[in-house]
């Protein structure tokens, strides 16, 4: 194998001296910028053979437990024909030539024609609906509206009843995503027990424990009803539920751990409701695993609920759930209504992982700003906020262009 180090003003100039030198069956195995332009590592007569025995030979090692001396030794390379240096770059540069500028020029251009040819077949499948049967194809153009996702509409409509005129098949469908959306009847408030909030940051979750410790203390009394925080991660984050729970008069505490859960948990066995507060986090957080096993360690049965902001968008709050699904979940918290202007994409997720709904909030007073969650209500009031927002922007475009633009810079 022969490597070969190239320098060029830019990628492609460095690309067409590889290419121009070597062939084009050459290889990079890594790439850097440097000061004037960059540095490309190429390879010919490449040995996909040999990085495979070094990544055996790092899983042999791995198993192994080496010591930090191991760990950094270079692998042995005196049964190759490539010198150590060579070998020490190409080892190096294993998960650059992954990362390489082109190649992910490349995958973003494929992903954007996927696209383009998918939103292209979509207008084809749609284009045909609407000859076919305007009144479903005019259905989910309205579902798509109300924010829900393209598919979900498409499905709703496709259980839609036959010859329904353009005004009863969307009243049906209105009805259908009712009928599937599931609540839980005040469970949290009803039935007490250990009950867990999980979410991102900023979703609400430290006021959704306080909003419901302050219903459970009216409806049982505050001696009934305890608060624990698990976030050990953000500055003054125990300190905010411990200022709730001083306001409620009912007992805060703070643990570090799944050891430490379970005592307290023991030592609170005579409380009716103990709402636990964990650490708001990213649905990327490498933290996360390690937050989530500590309630799945605990001895007791603690039914998880996970808190999600209605002003996020369908795509992010998929990733959300796919991130804290692996707790367990009894149902979610829809918070922030008051801050969005649709309901659709928190209604695609609530469909499409058929998760049940306990509360809703919308707004920032505790306890007033809490309700039981009722499928009815959460469909009006989506169908509410596309109805203003279809107003809003038919009176903006019903007025002359001038007074656009002064509207558009008073903002």
């Amino acid at each position: 194998m022969k490597i070969k180090r190239f320098f060029a003003k830019d990628m492609r100039q460095a690309i067409r001296n590889v290419r121009e030198e070597l062939g084009p069956d050459a290889v990079i195995l890594s790439n850097r910028k440097l000061n004037g332009g960059i540095e490309i590592v190429s390879a010919i007569d490449y040995d996909e053979s040999l990085f495979s025995k070094m990544n055996e030979s790092a899983d042999r090692d791995q198993q192994e437990s080496p010591t930090q001396e191991q760990s950094q030794r270079t692998p042995d390379t005196e049964a190759t024909s490539v010198s150590p240096q060579a070998t020490a770059a190409a080892t190096a540069s294993q998960a650059e030539w992954l990362e390489d500028p082109m190649l992910i020029q490349m995958k973003q251009e494929l992903k954007h024609l996927r696209g383009v040819l998918e939103n292209q077949l979509s207008q084809f499948s749609q284009s045909d609906l609407q000859r076919r049967d305007p009144a479903r194809a005019a259905t989910i153009q309205k579902l798509i509206n109300l924010g829900i996702d393209a598919d979900l509409s498409q499905e709703i409509a496709s259980m839609l009843s036959a010859d329904l005129d353009t005004e009863a098949g969307w009243q049906q469908s209105l009805g259908l995503i009712s009928e599937q959306i599931d609540v839980t009847d005040d469970d949290i408030l009803s039935h007490g027990g250990v009950v867990a909030m999980v979410g991102p940051t900023g979703v609400g979750k430290t006021t959704s424990v306080a909003k419901l410790a302050a219903r459970y203390s009216l409806r049982h009394g505050n001696r009934q009803v305890a608060l624990i925080s698990t976030d050990s991660y953000r500055i003054g984050a125990q300190e905010q539920l411990m200022n709730f729970g001083r306001i409620l008069d009912v007992p805060t505490y703070a643990v570090n751990d799944a050891e430490e859960l379970s005592k307290r948990l023991r030592d609170l066995a005579d409380k009716r409701l103990v709402l636990i507060d964990t650490a708001g986090m990213s649905q990327r957080d490498i933290h996360l695993t390690e937050q989530l096993q500590t309630l799945n360690d605990s001895q007791f049965d603690i039914r998880t609920y996970l808190v999600m902001a209605a002003n996020t968008q369908s795509s992010s709050l998929q990733d959300v759930m796919r991130s804290f699904g692996r707790a367990r979940l009894e149902g979610c918290i829809l918070t922030k209504i008051d801050e969005t202007t649709s309901l659709g994409g928190a209604l695609s997720t609530i469909l499409r992982y058929q998760l049940p709904v306990a509360y809703i909030s919308d707004g920032q007073r505790v306890p007033e700003d809490m309700h039981p969650a009722r499928a009815h209500s959460l469909v009006s009031r989506a169908l509410q906020m596309m109805q203003e927002q279809e107003n809003t922007s038919e009176k903006y475009y019903n007025q002359p262009i001038l007074n656009r633009k002064v509207a558009n810079a008073n903002v």
